[in-house]
């Protein structure tokens, strides 16, 4: 939902807030050409030559996830059962699920800003205080140990999330995490019958890849923002970069613009930040800017308090803090 009136900023709501799934088609398109034309080479490249597409197979894992998070913001398509339809098989290399991401990430957009707020990507960003912690961190360990529960509790019939999400939600989260089970035991036997490497070439070295590359495309939305408040523009961060790189993330460099209206497609986040220029706070000049200041602020452990930033002058309107 659009979280703001139409009068903001003089902003046609309306119009900014139509979905236009041709936009994420073309998008989508691209990611299952590279996704078939890499694994084509992994499979047939002599020798060691394999690993390079299969490494780069884990880049194509780690965006899907990113158009994954637009389906489950019903911003891909119009229907949201096209939406989850294309959003379920989107997570599945790096065993996301759908229902479960969505149910949480909602309310994320929701608390966040307030004690209640919580990722669903279980970083734990208070443990992370040194070098050495950013290796279970970027290899979202606590994460994967929580999913091995889940899936181990689906597969024998128990709703995960019964207390934390409907009736009708838990039952499709218990789905999306049998669905997982099944592959893991199907690629277990067949690696065993056959004496096959399919599975190593195809998932298990990309999904290495994945999982870190994921941690860090998101590691930048809220790192050191003053996420004390509820005001998007204080709590969350936007990051200046190339066309290439916004579309590798999917938008979510445009984070701010992202919390502001979650409604609003992906395509349409440039447009919004014009309509924020000197308004948000933590409004980052690249990415190479920010992990300068974090490896900065994780040597001096200074990662748990906001950092330091220009002043402003800007005074977010009562519609602006109700934008999360």
């Amino acid at each position: 939902m659009i979280a703001v009136g139409q009068e903001t900023l003089g902003i046609d709501m309306r119009k900014l807030g139509e979905v236009q799934a041709i936009c994420f088609q073309k998008k989508l398109a691209v990611l299952l050409i590279a996704c078939a034309s890499l694994i084509a080479l992994t499979l047939t490249l002599p020798g060691i030559g394999w690993l390079v597409p299969s490494l780069l197979l884990g880049l194509v894992y780690a965006h899907a996830v990113e158009l994954q998070h637009q389906c489950l913001h019903n911003t891909a398509y119009r229907s949201k059962a096209i939406n989850r339809l294309v959003g379920v098989p989107l997570g599945l290399p790096i065993f996301v699920s759908f229902s479960d991401y969505q149910n949480s990430h909602l309310k994320h957009h929701r608390l966040l800003g307030t004690p209640e707020d919580k990722e669903f990507f279980n970083y734990s960003y208070q443990k992370l205080q040194s070098p050495l912690a950013l290796i279970p961190h970027l290899w979202m360990v606590r994460h994967y140990w929580d999913v091995v529960g889940y899936i181990c509790r689906s597969a024998v019939g128990i709703l995960t999330r019964k207390n934390e999400a409907t009736l009708k939600a838990a039952k499709r989260i218990r789905f999306e995490y049998q669905l997982m089970a099944v592959f893991l035991v199907t690629m277990a036997a067949l690696t065993v019958l056959l004496g096959t490497a399919i599975f190593l070439k195809i998932w298990l070295v990309p999904f290495l890849v994945a999982v870190p590359v994921h941690a860090l495309i998101e590691l930048p939305e809220h790192m050191g923002c003053n996420t004390k408040v509820p005001n998007v523009l204080e709590n969350t961060r936007t990051i200046k970069t190339n066309k290439l790189i916004v579309w590798f993330v999917d938008g979510n460099n445009y984070h701010v613009e992202h919390h502001w209206l979650p409604g609003v497609p992906n395509d349409k986040f440039p447009l919004l930040n014009t309509h924020l220029k000197g308004k948000i706070v933590y409004d980052e000049t690249s990415y190479w800017s920010f992990f300068k200041k974090f490896f900065h602020h994780l040597r001096t452990r200074t990662l748990d308090r906001a950092w330091e930033v220009e002043p402003t002058v800007f005074e977010p309107t009562k519609a602006l803090s109700k934008g999360a």
